[in-house]
C-alpha cells in the first residue's frame, strides 16, 4: 500500500511522523511512504520579475528546511521505504494531486485539533483534503 504523508515542518507533522513510526507494523513495514511537502507558490506578479533559477533555488531552499529534518528522522528510525515529492502551490490542492499521481491508499495529516468548528478543529488544509478525496485520511493530533 502507498501511504502519503504531508509534511510542513510543524510540530503537528512531527506528531504524525512519530505516530507512523510508533505503529510501523501497521503503517511503515511492507508499505511505501510518499512524503509530500508543498511550498507556498511565488505569485506570478513577483515571479515574472525574477529569474527561473532564483525561483527554483527559493523552492529548493524552502523545501530543504522542511524535508532535511524529516529525512534525518526517518533515517534515525530506520525507515528507508519512502520517496519525496516536493511541490509548490496551494497545499490542499497539491496534496490531492500528489495522492492521485501516487495512487496512494491512505493520506496522513497532522492537525492541531483545537477549536469548536470544523475548520478550527482540523485546519483548512485538512478540511479541504477530506472533503475532496475518496482516499482514506488519517488525522493525527
Amino acid at each position: 500500500m502507498k501511504i502519503l504523508i504531508a509534511v510542513d515542518g510543524s510540530a503537528y507533522t512531527r506528531k504524525a511522523l512519530d505516530y507512523l513510526v510508533a505503529n510501523r507494523a501497521m503503517f511503515v513495514d511492507g508499505h511505501q511512504l510518499v512524503v509530500v511537502h508543498v511550498c507556498t507558490g511565488v505569485s506570478s506578479n513577483v515571479a515574472r520579475h525574477l529569474s527561473k533559477e532564483l525561483v527554483s533555488n527559493y523552492y529548493a531552499e524552502e523545501s530543504a528546511k522542511v524535508l532535511d529534518p524529516v529525512k534525518a528522522l526517518l533515517a534515525e528510525k530506520g525507515v528507508s521505504n519512502y520517496t519525496i515529492d516536493s511541490r509548490h502551490g496551494h497545499a490542499a490542492e497539491e496534496i490531492l494531486k500528489a495522492c492521485a499521481e501516487a495512487h496512494a491508499e491512505l493520506i496522513v495529516l497532522g492537525t492541531h485539533g483545537h477549536g469548536i468548528f470544523g475548520r478550527a478543529l482540523m485546519g483548512s488544509i485538512a478540511t479541504k483534503v477530506i472533503s475532496e478525496t475518496d482516499t482514506t485520511v488519517l488525522l493525527v493530533q
